[in-house]
């Protein structure tokens, strides 16, 4: 029976949901459902062994120290943020009614930064499994951005009468955009291991393995605004053209749009030193659907005087939009991104990482999560059964920091791990709890 439970102990790397509220969930369509990942900064692209390797890299699912089967399932998180008034800035007024001259300084904070922005992500790990040298993960993902303009914000904060003291202005919401996505991914990886001797012998332990994921990605929610020159005071002139889903196509399962893609890693380990490569989209074909697209004008006048005035706001076919907006929806797509990580196992005790992820394309790139990323990461194991874990990376806009501790009991580990992200002025903050295994 001992040499049973030290077996399972060694070989099976069992992972049970937990909850994340978290600063950064996703890689590309699929979400990281890594604790320790998560308390690295992200800085695990080296690191990752079991089912976690589908979305960080899965070169590693051949790679030295790989458990033979591992899992997951039910792990979620999001992360949400607001700037340059942020969440911060909501909760010192908790409780209390905010007085005008508080409200007044927040629209003198949206003035200054140009805008008003609210921006989260989240990511669901249904189910994630690995086999020896093969992985199977399903996700699902959604990002969401609003951009107020100062007039928008002031609107929203005072009403049409503005923050002038009770006398009516007129405001202007052009610059206010609003846009939503959700997808559902399907994904498989394998890895193999590679006859190569990159360092000709000099070093002991040389392993090199290559991996490739498969991805089956659907579109299962959209939404895009963008306003054309709204004017909002004692009469509302409102023109706000909007993309959204045609109200049928949600009388099945949603699927807005559906494309493959692949990514690519490579792993390479000798003595203490490991290094991972990912390459993701390689290839992708995801578009939107544009035939299970409408288009709402959102076109009209309010007038308090007049009861005939009305926004109209009937569904319209895709092609009668605005050709700015309809060229943005077609444009969008997974563009091709770039990982590098290294990893050195300094002592028995001590592990550092290190990881480069860098995005391509521009605006038509669909992005969840910042567009660059470049940290370290550290694993401190004081005691076999407890591993200490920290990160940090610089991102685009900002940065970010990790924390968290992993116990390890009876060939499992109860992972808790905390972030927190600072992009321009917003802060986004989070926590993950997660039951996994120690197999190795």
């Amino acid at each position: 029976m001992r040499a049973s439970q030290r077996f399972s102990a060694r070989r099976a790397h069992a992972g049970l949901g937990g909850l994340i509220i978290a600063a950064s969930t996703a890689s590309g369509q699929l979400p990281n459902a890594s604790p320790a990942a998560f308390a690295m900064g992200g800085n695990y692209t080296a690191m990752a062994r079991g089912y976690e390797a589908v979305a960080l890299n899965p070169a590693n699912l051949a790679a030295p120290g790989r458990p033979f089967i591992s899992f997951g399932a039910l792990i979620q998180g999001g992360s949400f943020g607001l700037e340059p008034v942020d969440l911060t800035s909501f909760y010192k007024v908790r409780g209390t009614l905010v007085d005008s001259a508080t409200r007044a300084s927040w629209v003198s904070l949206a003035r200054q930064s140009g805008r008003q922005r609210i921006r989260g992500d989240m990511g669901l790990t249904p189910l994630a499994l690995s086999v020896g040298p093969i992985g199977l993960q399903a996700g699902l993902v959604m990002a969401t951005n609003v951009d107020l303009s100062p007039d928008a914000f002031e609107a929203l904060l005072f009403g049409n009468a503005g923050n002038s003291g009770g006398q009516p202005k007129t405001l202007n919401l052009l610059g206010t955009e609003v846009g939503a996505s959700v997808f559902a991914t399907g994904a498989a990886s394998f890895a193999l291991p590679l006859p190569l001797k990159l360092a000709g012998g000099l070093v002991s332990n040389e392993h090199l393995s290559i991996g490739f994921t498969g991805k089956y990605v659907i579109g299962a929610a959209f939404a895009l605004a963008r306003d054309a020159g709204s004017t909002f005071g004692s009469i509302g002139n409102i023109d706000f053209p909007m993309i959204l889903p045609d109200t049928a196509a949600f009388n099945s399962i949603p699927n807005l749009g559906v494309g493959t893609g692949a990514d690519m890693g490579l792993a390479w380990s000798a003595g203490g030193w490991r290094l991972g490569i990912l390459a993701e989209n390689v290839f992708n074909s995801f578009k939107w659907d544009t035939t299970k697209l409408k288009f709402a004008p959102n076109k009209g006048v309010l007038d308090p005087s007049d009861s005939t005035s009305k926004i109209n706001s009937d569904q319209q076919p895709f092609g009668a939009a605005p050709q700015p907006l309809k060229d943005l929806v077609i444009a969008q797509a997974f563009k091709p991104a770039i990982t590098i990580g290294v990893a050195l196992k300094v002592t028995n005790f001590l592990t550092l990482t290190g990881d480069i992820h860098k995005q391509t394309g521009g605006d038509e790139a669909i992005l969840i999560g910042p567009r660059d990323r470049m940290g370290v990461g550290a694993e401190l194991r004081i005691l076999p059964f407890i591993a200490l874990r920290s990160g940090i990376a610089s991102v685009t806009d900002g940065w970010q920091a990790g924390a968290g501790v992993g116990f390890h009991v009876l060939g499992y580990e109860l992972g808790l791990s905390g972030s927190v992200r600072r992009r321009g002025a917003a802060t986004e903050s989070g926590i993950l709890v997660g039951l996994v295994g120690i197999g190795r």
